[in-house]
């Protein structure tokens, strides 16, 4: 699938900062079943001063600021290509480590209380799948609900969030059950065969958990289903505090908000 991607954050600060540098991991790069055709990053009034991939495979970019300023925006725009893509390399040590134990984010004790632990660890496929078909039934998508900030125990009390708790609360369940499962950020066209194009207020957020034999499968917990062509990831980690689109320091003591905006069209 060919799709055309814009995606813009734009903060006001109060009162004005007077410099800062900021992380951007916002843009996608080219990885079996994607290739990037083009991709460009724009940061006013700062600019980009150099860019690195990080210990997790995501692509980040620095933004440096020079001069006082009450607002600021980043944005990504960028043209790519999925296709199916099948991978069984096996998981490194490290990899097996990080994503089989618990992250800031998504603690095993966090979901304790919903139970499904079915004798502990060794679960089946079958078990992996039916996990992912439950948890919209027994969560409700609501926007606002939830913050970036918000953890997982309290998703699990309030039984409501976005697509971040979602994922937390399924990478929690698969490495309680000894998976390796790992958080993935990026853009999903949601439309479907007869829409074009597709407005929305931020990134999504997905999960791949590994197995033995196929690899890295990719599965969307909030929409109970297996990701397909449609989605474009940007960011890889143990849960969102390694993928974060945009983390920054800034030069002075202000009061920040901010408005996200995506676009993705079908070619």
């Amino acid at each position: 699938m060919q799709l055309e991607i814009v995606y813009r954050t734009d903060y006001h600060y109060e009162p004005a900062v007077t410099g800062g540098v900021t992380l951007l991991r916002m843009r996608p790069r080219s990885r079996p079943g994607l290739v990037v055709h083009e991709a460009v990053t724009i940061a006013d009034p700062g600019f980009i001063t150099r860019s690195y991939i990080d210990a997790w495979g995501t692509f980040v970019e620095v933004a440096e600021f020079d001069r006082t300023h009450s607002d600021s925006m980043f944005e990504i725009r960028a043209k790519v290509e999925t296709t199916p893509a099948e991978s069984t390399a096996d998981l490194s040590p490290a990899e097996r480590y990080l994503y089989t134990h618990d992250s800031s984010r998504a603690p095993r004790a966090g979901i304790a209380s919903l139970g499904w632990d079915l004798g502990g660890e060794g679960h089946s496929w079958i078990s992996v799948e039916s996990l992912l078909r439950w948890l919209p039934q027994r969560f409700v998508y609501q926007v606002g609900a939830t913050d970036a900030k918000t953890t997982l125990d309290e998703f699990v009390t309030r039984g409501a969030g976005v697509c971040q708790d979602f994922a937390h609360a399924m990478i929690a369940m698969l490495r309680r059950w000894g998976w390796a499962a790992r958080y993935v950020s990026g853009y999903f066209f949601s439309s479907g065969a007869g829409s074009t194009r597709i407005e929305a207020e931020a990134m999504h957020a997905w999960v791949e958990a590994f197995r033995p034999g196929f690899g890295w499968i990719a599965l969307d917990a909030t929409a109970g289903d297996y990701a397909d062509d449609r989605y474009v990831p940007v960011g890889y980690g143990r849960d969102y505090a390694d993928v974060a689109p945009v983390r920054g320091i800034l030069n002075s003591r202000s009061l920040q908000v901010s408005n996200s905006r995506l676009e993705i069209t079908r070619q």
